[in-house]
Parts: structure tokens; sequence; C-alpha cells
């Protein structure tokens, strides 16, 4: 996808989405990813933040540029964040990024400047008192049609970056090229692959292995053992998070870690898989039912469905926005792809059916996190296949 310059800061991208419908192996992925690495070209600086002249200009004028070596580049949001989170000031870049789109002036005993001239003098002025060696990593990204050098990540010293094709490739390792792609996402900050496990059965739920990497600090590099149901065009996934996963951080020699350690780990991740389709056969036959002698008077009253979801979300720390937990309600539950409505499996799949429609990668696994968080508590609390839930109201 080709990235347009419509703020001071280059906006995270998408570059390529696959689903199942692509027919994709895992080689032929790997393959692609490689071409794809290839061209981005990257390239790692290591300098302290004080020697790195780094800059607002309007959009119109080309966004924010920073200078590394001979190379002149701009700036993405994301790195941008990065370098200030080094500042000594929590928020700092936060305040400096609006003040820099401000469209105003202003004068000080005679002198006029331009917002961003203003944030450019107080940008240099904290960056200036920061030694620290960082390593800033710079990739040529397609703007408005033109290849041009960016500034896409800024970390400390000691990650390893990983490359999305190395990623891939270790995979092909443990899991063989031959391996069906459910989907794969890269955007400029991470990439997210999904992988079926067994065949793929239409209406079954299948084991799925998922596994995300970041180059620039975002994410780990991680293995998921996961659940994906094909029905229509609608793949729904539970996530099992108490065991099903195998997680490396960014430091050291990243492939002797996975490789000696990730085939015992793919033991308990695929356990935790065959757990998890007997919890969905379990939800399936579990039903959602308000409490005797409930009384709701208000038509705009929520079921007892949706009053399960919204108290499953309401105890947990990271919640479904508003808007995302009323697309849920209004057309996930009752999408023709989900479960049949009232029932525990219904629930779960109408949030993840309504996962599939985010476009960011983060969304999509807090919903799907939140729906597994949804079966685990709906089972736990059943008493002879059934779920009494109160209106919250009068909890």
């Amino acid at each position: 996808m080709t990235a347009h310059i419509n703020d001071i800061l280059l906006p995270s991208e998408t570059i390529i989405r696959l689903d199942h419908e692509a027919g994709k192996t895992l080689s032929d992925v790997a393959h692609l990813q490689a071409r794809i690495s290839a061209k981005q070209d990257r390239h790692d600086y290591f300098v302290p933040v004080s020697a790195v002249p780094l800059a607002f200009f309007p959009a119109e004028d080309g966004g924010a540029v920073a200078v590394l070596g001979n190379d002149k580049v701009k700036v993405s949001k994301a790195a941008f964040r990065q370098m200030s989170s080094h500042l000594e000031v929590t928020g700092l870049g936060r305040m400096l990024e609006q003040t820099a789109k401000l469209d105003s002036t202003a004068k000080w005993r005679g002198q006029e400047a331009r917002a961003f001239e203003a944030a450019n003098m107080m940008l240099r002025m904290w960056t200036q008192r920061v030694d620290k060696s960082l390593r800033w990593r710079v990739c040529s990204r397609r703007i408005n049609g033109e290849v041009v050098r960016v500034l896409d990540g800024v970390v400390t010293e000691n990650y390893v970056p990983l490359g999305h094709d190395e990623a891939l490739a270790m995979t092909v390792d443990h899991f063989g090229g031959d391996r069906n792609v459910i989907s794969y996402t890269l955007t400029t900050t991470e990439m997210r692959l999904r992988i079926a496990d067994e065949p793929i059965e239409l209406g079954k739920p299948v084991k799925m292995v998922e596994v995300w990497n970041s180059e620039t600090g975002h994410r780990s590099l991680s293995f998921w053992g996961r659940l994906w149901k094909l029905v229509c065009s609608n793949g729904m996934a539970t996530t099992l998070e108490d065991y099903g996963r195998a997680r490396y951080t960014h430091v050291g020699d990243m492939r002797q870690r996975v490789n000696g350690q990730l085939p015992e780990q793919l033991v308990g991740i695929r356990r935790a898989m065959g757990e998890g389709l007997d919890m969905y056969a379990e939800a399936e036959r579990t039903r959602i039912e308000w409490a005797p002698g409930t009384i709701t008077v208000k038509e705009d009253d929520l079921g007892a469905v949706e009053t399960f979801i919204t108290e499953t979300n309401k105890a947990r720390s990271t919640k479904i926005p508003d808007r995302v937990l009323d697309q849920v309600f209004e057309r996930g539950l009752r999408d023709e792809t989900s479960s049949p409505y009232g029932t525990l499996a219904g629930a779960v799949d109408g949030i993840t059916r309504v996962a599939q429609d985010e476009d960011d990668l983060s969304m999509q696994k807090l919903l799907e996190d939140i729906a597994f968080d949804v079966m685990q508590r709906g089972l736990a609390q059943r008493e002879r296949e059934l779920i009494r839930v109160r209106p919250l109201e009068v909890r």
C-alpha cells in the first residue's frame, strides 16, 4: 500500500494483507516477504540523541525530517514517539507534535515564530540533553508514488532486530513450507502470520498457529496457539493465553534460542489448542439466560448475552471501546456466520466476527483475547450448561 502524507509525521501503514482465499502456503509468503525486505533496504545508525538533527516542517513542505549520516530522511510517527520516550519529560513528544501542527504564529519581544519553529526550538533544547546512543533504523518506503528513505524505528543499542524474512524462514524450518496460510498482514511496525496446524474444514474450529514479529521494537517474536473457524468468509479466532504461546525478546542470538526452545514449547501450544477445541464445543452447548425473576422494562435494555459480555469487558484492565462493543451487539452477535444467538459460542463468535473487520492488528488481538475471556468466564460459572445473569444496574 502506498502511504500518503497528511501529517507532519508519517503514520503507520499496511503494506500487504492476505487471507485464506489467496491460497498461499507458508513458503509462498516467506518468499514474498524476502522480496519485500530486500526492497526496504534497511540500515541502522548508532548515534546519540543529541547528535541527530531532527526538525518539524508543515506537511505541505514534506513533514518532519532527520539527518543520519548521509541520509536526510522523513520521520515516522512511531519512530518519533520511540525517540521522545528517552527525553527527560514524560509526554513531551506528543505535546511537541501538537504544537508543530498548529496553524498559528506568536510574537515575543518583537520576534515572530510559527508554531512548528517554536516546537523545533523546544525539541532541540531537550534532545541536546540526551547523550544516550540509540539504534536509528532507516528503510525505504513508497510515499505518494515515490520511494523515499524513512526513519522507521528508534530502539536501544542492545535491541537485536529480527527481520520478518528471518522470522518466516525459522517458521518454515519448524512447521514446514507447505502449511496453509490463513492470513498474513504486514504493516510498517509489525507482522502477523496465521497458519493452519491441521486441514481446514468448513464450519469446524481448527488448530491455528499465529506468529508475530516486529523489526522496530513494537512486538516480540511470538508463536501462539489459537483456534480458527471458517464459516463462509468469516474467519473467527479464540485465544488460549495461559500456556499456549512461546515468546522471544529481541536480544542475543534469537535463532539459537528459537531452535533450542520452540520444539518443546510447541508441545504445550498444541495441548492448549486441543483444550481450546474442547472448550469451544462446550460453549456451543451452553446458553446464556436471565436469572429467574429478572424483569426488563425498557426496549433499549441490554439482553442477557450483551449484559454478560459487558460485565466481562468491565472486569478487564484493557477494554473493548464503546464504538466496537456497539458493533458486536448490533451485528456481530446476529451475524449469519456466528453460532446461534443466546449460546456462549455465539457470544464468542460475535466478538471475533467484528474483530475481522478491524484494520488495526492490536485491536483485532484485543477483541480475540476478550472473546476468550468471555468463553473462559462463562464455562467457569455455568451450571448444567446454563449461565444465569442479572441486569448490570441491580448488581
